[in-house]
């Protein structure tokens, strides 16, 4: 059996990667800074073939704004500006483009680049969300902390359909 699991392990590697999934996530808005800043989010992320998921995008769920999020990291690290007891590590700068210094400017005013620090994303959980932006100065602050609660989650279409992000169907 050994022999047989060893001698296939090169056939699974010429097989090539798995797909990964594309996702949509939606959440409203659970505080009052959620309800203010943006009434309610929807995520596109992609879940690796291991269960991780990476954020690429945020819609507004009730509006038409929108904004490409990179993985980043924080000048510093992200423990001096989040608030004592938070956990949430996963780091996000807003991509300028669009709508995405609208709402940059919205989160933290005057800031010349703003992040989102957010929890893991994961179905029927919550989400933390805490904008952290950068002064002209080059000090890095908290902005807001918004909270949201799991709406619900759907896969991106793969016909080749428009993406139309907002409620998911059938809610």
């Amino acid at each position: 059996m050994r022999r047989l699991l060893l001698a296939s392990l090169p056939l699974i590697a010429l097989a090539g990667p798995a797909q990964a999934e594309d996702r949509f996530f939606a959440y409203d808005p659970a505080n009052d800074a959620a309800r203010l800043m943006t009434r309610g989010i929807t995520l596109r992320a992609e879940r690796s073939l291991f269960g991780s998921v990476r954020a690429e995008r945020l819609f507004s769920t009730v509006g038409a704004g929108s904004a490409g999020l990179d993985p980043d990291s924080l000048p510093g690290g992200t423990r001096g500006v989040l608030p004592d007891g938070a956990d949430e590590s996963n780091v996000y700068r807003i991509d300028a483009e669009g709508t995405g210094a609208a709402l940059a400017r919205v989160l933290c005013p005057g800031a010349t680049t703003v992040w989102l620090i957010m929890g893991r994303i994961r179905p029927v959980r919550d989400l933390t969300v805490h904008a952290v932006g950068q002064g002209a100065a080059g000090q890095v602050l908290l902005c807001q902390t918004m909270e949201y609660r799991y709406r619900g989650e759907w896969a991106v279409p793969s016909d080749g359909r428009p993406i139309q992000p907002g409620p998911p169907p059938g809610l």
